[in-house]
């Protein structure tokens, strides 16, 4: 980076180029203390920073940034980019964007004085000293990023290389914003998430054969331009992100462009949002450095030499440069992205860029040289012999590493032509709506032979403005007419900041066209006005914020944050108050600021009277002298009223529901409906106060429970469903609750289950002890058991059917002799106490015991007849001993 006093030299080149009326001997500029401004924060300018010799009701006065100049403003930048000499406090910022690179920074900035007749015009630099923060909201550390080896990727970007340290409360929302394209950063690397795939292992092979193939894979990688060969990678493409998920996303930094410095970076930007207003509260940018193992510091750029180092020029003529006449190279550096200084600007003439041509540059870009944007304006002065200059440039990298200086000779040659030519053009500055005569010192023509007999026509331009000539249409003028300076353009006072001329210059004999730029400064003239007016809503008695979002303004001239509301007319039903921030007294104020919207200030409160409908009027004015007005403006207030009933029922809504043991079952409206004036449906509120239970006697405490449907994977019974205690009445709606009946089988009857709810509107009256009634209804789905067997030594077959036909598989029971004795030849009863049959879910009358055997040596009988296979008797036939065996038997039972 070249010295300051270099940097002033050039500074002061254009004044005396440009051949204004403004004294050479004494600056307007009256103060310039520069700036100071932390890293990667914004620093306003004060008003002892920056201060002119220019009266504030004298003379208009305008600052402009100069932004066609890349040396400058190398790691910030200063915003507004027009402003007025008289600005206001936290009007003009600076805004660094994090580089740790660099200690200062130069802003040039070029100061017109408009009065009614004259355009004076100066340029000068503003210092920047930037320093290192004391208290930032981005920590850096105490891990460091690091990539082992050209291609490989480093750790994930956790809390250990980056912490956001802020006041964390509801209204405040971290966001953080990655811009690659507008930074090129990283310079030599992409942002990868995911794990990448690992070489593994074939057989015996050495480990440094892995190694090896882990190297090919990252090189794939690092070429692949596409998700498809990242093996298990993927390119980052958000731009904005919550700060939590922005630490805990694995974002990674791969490596893919070697050569490269052993420093790259990655650029991030931190916005806190104030949610309230949806302004910005704070921001701040920090580049996050990797180290890559293995590389070279980086170097400096080196010139080219196959370049010419040499510029031929015709007289008067601007002459582009190229790339053929100087040139330079970085190895570790995007050619576009180089930046040439000119050290030593040419004695006579200057060097310009295209866009404006009028105007000489002290910088540029690679990108703009190849081009052919660059050109060399040669000096106004005719002479018989080739004048040779010289001009040095210095070449920066991206990283502000500078080159060797390097030489151009610009050779200009005398030109051997009658026609006639441009031999300056300097253009036109002024005023919005102002006029200026076109001046011998701004447009020059020469002609060998006759000049007297050019003529000067407009063809062409003129968009925002007229030319005339003596006070007349100028539609062809002479060059005597421009040294008269009786040719005069005048500003239609549009809102406009550039216009042009297209001239034809002719002689008669030979002729030629040119363009006239004209380049209009903006006049505060136009009165702020609304863009966005909406209903602001408060419940009575309360107090509401209006935000940015339902009142804003706008001003074409003027900066939006000092756009004052003044009221003309207060509300009638509450007040408006200032509240400077969380915990503050607030206060009533008659007027606002833009700024206080934005920064969620300005309230409105209720003073709780009965009235529903207010309104106040606001007149908008910036701080111009006079301030320029707008029309009256009405803002509606609307004011909801306090609900005095608590939340109804809505007629037919039952509170009860008939269930299957086996299901689930949502509840709805019309189960369950209440609602409330006042309330939406997601502010009503239920509490199950008292969770279901049986209202008979029952052995389990389990009687089922309310649960939300999004909790379960699957909508069945699930034990795993967690209970549900609080809802709305908007997620009844949507049928997002449900009950589930209890988990074990309640038997062959039907319970009646009840649970008590609570509703609560959002100011909070209750409605409790509504009760909820369901009934459960038993499902038969459980097989009949045999509860108790007794042995014997024959043998017989039967089986056992429940209600609806369920069965039990086949079971073989005997009776023991010392409970069943049979006689040889005799008989005995077959009771209820030989043979315990049950099931859960079915009456014990729905039971029946079918034969499928018979005995060997025996028989069954039942109510006196023989019982065959295929035949069957209850439980009941058993306890009324209907059921008799004649022999000492075996049964087996197939209980099915």
């Amino acid at each position: 980076m070249g010295s300051r006093g270099q940097t002033l030299a050039w500074i002061s080149l254009p004044v005396l180029l440009l051949g204004m009326t403004c004294p050479s001997h004494s600056s307007l500029v009256k103060v310039n203390k520069g700036l100071k401004v932390k890293r990667g924060q914004a620093a306003y300018l004060q008003e002892g920073d920056l201060q002119f010799h220019i009266p504030h009701q004298k003379d208009t006065c305008k600052v402009e940034v100069v932004l066609n100049e890349p040396i400058t403003q190398r790691v910030g930048k200063v915003i507004p980019q027009v402003f007025d000499c008289h600005y206001l406090a936290d009007e003009v910022k600076y805004v660094h964007n994090g580089c740790p690179l660099l200690k200062e920074d130069t802003v040039k900035l070029r100061l017109y004085r408009f009065t009614e007749t004259e355009t004076y015009m100066e340029v000068f630099s503003l210092h920047v000293d930037i320093m290192e923060p004391e208290c930032s909201i981005i920590k850096l550390g105490p891990k460091s990023l690091e990539v082992p080896e050209f291609y490989s990727l480093s750790d994930p970007v956790d809390g250990n290389v980056v912490s956001f340290r802020y006041e964390r409360r509801s209204s405040l929302e971290c966001s953080v914003h990655l811009s690659s394209h507008d930074t090129h950063l990283p310079a030599h690397g992409q942002l990868v998430t995911g794990e990448p795939d690992k070489a593994t292992k074939r057989g015996d092979e050495p480990e440094s054969f892995i190694h090896l193939r882990q190297q090919l894979d990252n090189k794939e990688r690092a070429m692949c331009k596409s998700e498809d060969c990242l093996k298990g990678l993927k390119l980052v493409k958000f731009t904005k992100i919550p700060c939590d998920d922005f630490l805990m996303m694995g974002l990674r930094y791969q490596h893919i462009d070697p050569p490269s410095p052993d420093v790259d970076y990655i650029a991030i930007k931190v916005d806190l949002k104030d949610t309230r207003s949806g302004s910005i509260y704070q921001s701040e940018q920090a580049w996050i450095p990797v180290r890559i193992v293995g590389a070279m510091p980086n170097q400096p750029p080196k010139p080219l030499f196959m370049s010419m180092f040499i510029l031929e020029v015709d007289q008067f003529i601007l002459t582009p440069l190229s790339t053929a006449t100087i040139d330079a190279e970085d190895e570790e550096t995007l050619k576009q992205l180089l930046v040439f200084n000119i050290t030593k600007p040419p004695v006579d003439g200057f060097i310009t860029h295209l866009s404006d041509h009028t105007r000489p540059i002290s910088s540029f870009t690679w990108l703009d040289l190849n081009d052919m944007l660059i050109g060399y304006q040669p000096p106004n002065s005719s002479h018989t012999q080739r004048r040779n200059y010289e001009v040095e440039f210095e070449v920066y990298d991206f990283f502000f590493e500078k080159s060797p200086s390097m030489t151009v000779h610009m050779s200009v040659r005398n030109a051997d032509t009658n026609a006639p030519r441009v031999s300056w053009n300097m253009g036109l500055s002024l005023l919005e709506g102002q006029s200026r005569p076109i001046k011998w010192e701004q447009f020059q023509i020469v002609d060998n032979d006759n000049l007297n007999a050019v003529r000067i026509i407009t063809v062409d331009g003129l968009q925002h403005g007229r030319l005339t000539v003596r006070g007349g249409k100028g539609f062809m003028f002479t060059v005597n007419d421009i040294k008269a300076g009786v040719v005069r353009y005048h500003h239609d006072d549009s809102d406009s900041t550039k216009d042009f001329i297209i001239f034809r210059i002719t002689d008669s004999h030979h002729q030629t066209r040119h363009k006239f730029p004209i380049k209009i400064l903006p006049k505060d003239d136009t009165p702020p006005f609304l863009i966005t007016n909406m209903l602001l809503e408060v419940s009575e008695g309360q107090t509401a914020l209006l935000r940015g979002s339902t009142l804003q303004a706008s001003d074409m001239d003027s900066s939006d944050d000092f756009i004052l509301f003044n009221i003309t007319r207060p509300p009638q039903a509450g007040e408006i108050m200032k509240i400077p921030g969380p915990g503050l007294t607030g206060y009533p104020v008659s007027h606002f600021l833009q700024k206080d919207l934005s920064q969620s200030m300005v309230y409105y409160r209720h003073l709780g009277n009965e009235v529903f409908d207010d309104s106040f009027e606001v007149v908008l004015s910036d701080f111009n002298d006079p301030p320029n007005l707008s029309e009256s403006q009405v803002v509606m207030v609307h004011i909801e009223p306090v609900p005095d009933q608590p939340p109804k029922e809505v007629p037919g809504s039952s509170r009860c529901l008939v269930i299957k043991e086996t299901e689930v079952v949502h509840i709805t409206r019309q189960h369950l409906h209440f609602v409330d004036q006042e309330s939406p449906d997601s502010e009503l509120t239920y509490t199950v106060t008292t969770p279901p239970f049986y209202t008979g006697s029952h052995s389990s405490p389990d009687a089922g429970r309310l649960f939300l449907v999004d909790s379960i994977p699957k909508f069945t019974k699930d034990s795993n469903a967690p209970v549900l205690r609080l809802f709305t009445q908007h997620a009844v709606n949507f049928m997002k609750v449900a009950y589930m009946p209890p988990i074990m089988d309640i038997g062959p009857y039907p319970q009646y289950v009840q649970l008590v709810l609570s509703v609560t509107n959002h100011l909070g009256k209750t409605v409790t002890g509504i009760c909820f009634n369901i009934t459960v209804m038993p499902v038969d789905n459980q097989q009949p058991q045999v509860e108790k067997l007794y042995h014997s030594y024959l043998m017989s077959y039967m089986w056992i059917r429940g209600y609806m036909g369920k069965s039990v598989d086949t079971f073989c029971f005997r009776f023991l002799p010392t409970l069943l004795t049979v006689d040889e030849g005799g008989e005995s009863w077959l009771g209820p106490e030989h043979l315990l049959l049950s099931d859960v879910d079915s009456m014990e009358e729905a039971l029946q015991v079918e034969l499928q055997r018979e005995p060997q040596h025996g028989a069954l009988q039942l109510g006196g007849l023989l019982l065959k296979p295929g035949r069957s008797f209850t439980v009941q036939d058993l306890k009324s001993l209907k059921v008799r065996s004649d022999i000492l038997l075996h049964l087996f039972l197939f209980i099915s």
